[in-house]
């Protein structure tokens, strides 16, 4: 066999120690500090997970352990899915990022201080539309859940509605001023069944979820395992308290959704913030939107990528909330990192990066990369019984920073290897070769009828160090017996990058 593969790496320097060994350690110290119920935490270089870090108990009453199936209902991270799903309909041109919302949903949305002035998805997307969390927010979601009937959303947002008010506007002119709102997002995602016809659950399932293999749902009836759903935790009273998805395996049932009519109400579906996903598949989406080839273009071209991380509001001082310095900078359902001082940093090697951070039911959520230095992070944590607190150095909690610095502490090097070889890239759900952390094994799904198939295993500087034979069907390959570092793996035509 003739090996025809030019390999060009752009190295930094490798330790003799595993990356996983430091930053498991570290995880520890800072989960027994805290006194965290769980936590998942996976970093990605590129295109490829580098480390995957879990920890503590998923379901507390059931004894049942964090691990990489371990699912968590994100909250505001949520939003970048929701975000994405408008793109779609953007890129299809079923809608346009400025288009006047009323002639999306079919009836007036105004502002009663600026009642000319058009609120678009544009506005939504950045929370610059002048729509706030009101006073009747909170009644409005309840009656969403709870109602026999779900109440429409223009009953929400009409004067004259059963739960209008006008606490539900800024004063402001549209556009011009930042104010985080979950409200925005509810209208998204009813903006989304609108235009495509289906639940907005249904249509991130069709449309992101599945073509990227992934299970993840906006409505947790729909995961392949319930048993792999954390439950949200608070400590009240030096006791664990459980605060939603406590479904102890067994799929909930929604009675009120009999009838719904898309395009009424997307906020049954939490668009804003209930999304139950793995750390590590929201790895997998964010890294979609760092490499767009990763996916194959899966998600979205790159008009419409360009657009969600590009400025769409900087603060300057007077024109917006930005929450104690962390909210700085805003794309489209992107938070926008900009490193500044006491305030929004993440990495402290980066000087930018992109994501979104959450919080909701004693859960914290983040999920962030760098386009300059290639690398990545999802952190997400179902309980931290010391409670959640801000220091004088970061707006984030002092755990996350404490997570982002050991992260950036044990992170070989300044950026990510790249690869320059001749890759394949496929859709994450065609490929035939992965690789997964958890037991440190090459995954192959062999579909050829050829006698022999083989898998070549090349170091750092293009040696072939390993050749392993592979029959049909779905094979493991442990890599538990080769030192720490960089390889390259070779299979059928595709080519991934395994830091080990």
């Amino acid at each position: 066999m003739k090996l025809v593969l030019v390999y060009i790496f752009l190295l930094s320097a490798l330790s003799t120690n595993c990356f996983s060994q430091n930053l498991a350690g570290t995880i520890s110290q800072i989960a027994t500090e805290y006194d965290m119920m769980g936590g998942s935490l996976v970093v990605f270089c590129e295109n490829e997970f580098i480390e995957e870090v879990y920890w503590g108990e998923s379901d507390d009453q059931r004894n049942i352990p964090t691990d990489f199936h371990t699912k968590y209902r994100i909250a505001s991270i949520s939003k970048t899915i929701t975000a994405i799903a408008i793109m779609q309909l953007v890129q299809q041109n079923e809608l346009g990022l400025d288009d006047d919302i009323d002639s999306i949903l079919g009836y007036n949305v105004q502002n009663p201080s600026y009642p000319s002035i058009a609120i678009t998805p544009r506005m939504l997307l950045s929370h610059t539309s002048g729509i706030v969390d009101g006073s009747t927010y909170s009644s409005f979601l309840a009656a969403t859940t709870n109602a026999t009937v779900i109440p429409n959303l223009s009953q929400l947002l009409l004067s004259g509605g059963s739960y209008y008010s006008t606490s539900l506007y800024n004063a402001i002119m549209p556009g011009t001023y930042f104010n985080y709102s979950n409200l925005n997002y509810v209208i998204l995602g009813t903006i989304v069944e609108k235009v495509s016809g289906v639940r907005f659950d249904t249509y991130c399932m069709e449309n992101i979820f599945e073509p990227l293999g992934i299970d993840a749902s906006f409505n947790p009836a729909d995961l392949d395992d319930m048993n792999q759903l954390a439950v949200l935790y608070r400590k009240v009273s030096g006791v664990w308290t459980p605060q939603v998805d406590n479904f102890q395996g067994i799929p909930p049932s929604y009675s009120n959704l009999d009838g719904y009519i898309p395009g009424t109400n997307g906020a049954r579906f939490g668009p804003q913030g209930s999304l139950r996903c793995s750390a590590r598949d929201l790895a997998s989406i964010f890294m979609c939107l760092l490499d767009m080839d990763y996916c194959s273009n899966t998600l979205l071209q790159g008009q419409q990528l360009n657009d969600m991380l590009e400025q769409n509001w900087t603060y300057n001082g007077n024109n917006g909330n930005n929450y104690y310095g962390l909210f700085r900078s805003w794309g489209l359902g992107i938070h926008r990192i900009t490193n500044t001082p006491n305030n929004d940093i993440v990495l402290p090697g980066s000087s930018q990066m992109f994501g979104h951070t959450g919080e909701a039911y004693g859960l914290v959520s983040d999920a962030y990369f760098d386009t300059t230095r290639r690398i990545g992070l999802v952190f997400l944590t179902n309980g931290v019984g010391t409670g959640y607190t801000t220091g004088s150095n970061s707006a984030f909690y002092t755990i996350e920073k404490d997570i982002f610095d050991a992260v950036e502490n044990n992170f070989q090097g300044q950026n990510c290897l790249n690869i320059t070889a001749n890759e394949t890239l496929l859709p994450r759900s065609a490929r035939s070769l992965s690789y997964a952390f958890e037991n440190r094994v090459i995954h192959i799904r062999n579909e050829s009828a050829a006698a022999s198939n083989e898998l070549w295993i090349f170091n750092s500087i293009g040696q072939l160090v390993g050749i392993e034979e592979i029959g049909l069907g779905d094979v493991e390959v442990s890599l538990k017996a080769y030192p720490c570092g960089l390889y390259i793996a070779r299979f059928n035509n595709e080519t991934i990058k395994i830091i080990r």
